[in-house]
């Protein structure tokens, strides 16, 4: 069963800069890279990178859906829906959910409501199921 999972909304640039993407969206993110900084590793960004995130989220008593974060996100997405499609050519918008589950099989199952939503907001979802196996 999914225990808790983890959401961010992201997007890449080569031209528009994250102050446009936040203006854009009507969205303040929780950080934001410029193309040209230098990484850990020596490379050089090639892209503007704008974040919200919201986080790890472990599950409640109410809800053991496993989509807390997921759906946190979306709510805080909420007032730039129907936005993306306007954002210029060189963006390129996602959402990374990332689940964690005390089982190897990992499943989850994503509400018609919450599919719902965000189709709405007009993102694709990449999705990663980890299974935590505390003895290996």
């Amino acid at each position: 069963m999914i225990q808790s999972g983890q959401a961010s909304l992201v997007v890449l640039a080569t031209e528009t800069a994250p102050d446009d993407v936040s203006q854009l969206l009507g969205l303040v993110p929780s950080e934001t890279h410029l193309k040209g900084a230098s990484l850990r590793s020596g490379r050089v960004r090639e892209r503007h990178v704008w974040t919200l995130d919201v986080g790890q989220l472990d599950n409640t008593e109410d809800d053991q859906s496993g989509t807390r974060a997921l759906r946190e996100l979306l709510n805080r997405c909420q007032v730039a829906a129907g936005r993306f499609a306007s954002l210029p050519s060189d963006c390129e918008a996602r959402i990374w959910w990332s689940a964690y589950s005390d089982s190897h099989q990992g499943g989850f199952v994503i509400p018609t409501a919450l599919a719902q939503q965000l189709a709405l907001l007009g993102v694709d979802l990449f999705g990663t199921t980890w299974c935590r196996d505390e003895d290996k």
